[in-house]
């Protein structure tokens, strides 16, 4: 995916997450068409076993679950 995709989506994803309140670990899921970024929904509840994106998501960025769980608790 192109750089300037991924920038959008993580731009528009944490201003969802701002303008709705969240707190903690979401995922913010949308659909690609063409080059643009369409926002679908907001799972607040998002899954958490080795399977899950988040989890992924966490390894590809070199973040022990631990790690992450920690940063929410002391977020919250």
């Amino acid at each position: 995916m192109p750089a300037v995709v991924t920038d959008e989506i993580q731009r528009l994803s944490s201003l969802v997450y701002d303008l709705l309140g969240c707190k903690g670990i979401v995922r913010v899921d949308f659909i690609i068409i063409g080059q643009k970024p369409y926002f679908l929904e907001i799972n607040t509840v998002p899954g958490m076993t080795e399977k899950s994106l988040v989890p992924k998501q966490a390894a590809a960025a070199g973040i022990a679950l631990e790690d992450i769980y920690s940063m929410v608790v002391e977020d919250l």
